[in-house]
């Protein structure tokens, strides 16, 4: 069966992990799942965080201008009962010439406003980490 990553299992996260760690602790919640994605601009990160307590939303990015400066990890915590709009959607194509398979897959909610999406190109851990999830959180959502 698919299960979802835990926080502590994502490369990109760096000091973010600690403190969402840290958090899930002083809150109490257990960890089902989460997905981080990095933005490569300017590596900020969006941490969903699926608990026993609700959906976390969290953002860690430089607490002011300077991308050098302090960072501040800012989150909330989305009771499952409010998540809304949640759906996973998939496309996929098989070459008729290679049998190569290209999927694209896209876990979308409206409230917290949230679009993971992943494709074939990202690679099979990807498509593991958005899958397991997106399947936490629909077994959850109200």
């Amino acid at each position: 069966m698919l299960r979802g990553m835990k926080i502590g299992e994502w490369d990109n996260v760096g000091r973010a992990r600690g403190l969402v760690q840290r958090q899930l602790g002083e809150l109490g919640a257990a960890e089902y799942a989460a997905h981080v994605t990095v933005n490569p601009d300017n590596g900020r990160l969006r941490i969903f965080v699926a608990t026993d307590a609700g959906l976390l939303d969290y953002q860690y990015a430089p607490a002011g201008a300077d991308p050098k400066g302090t960072w501040i990890l800012r989150g909330q915590l989305v009771r499952w009962s409010s998540v809304r709009g949640l759906r996973l959607q998939t496309d996929a194509q098989q070459d008729d010439g290679s049998d190569d398979v290209k999927a694209v897959w896209r876990l979308v909610a409206e409230d917290p406003k949230m679009e993971l999406t992943v494709t074939s190109d990202d690679g099979e851990k990807a498509i593991e980490a958005v899958a397991g999830f997106a399947r936490t959180c629909i077994q959850h959502a109200g």
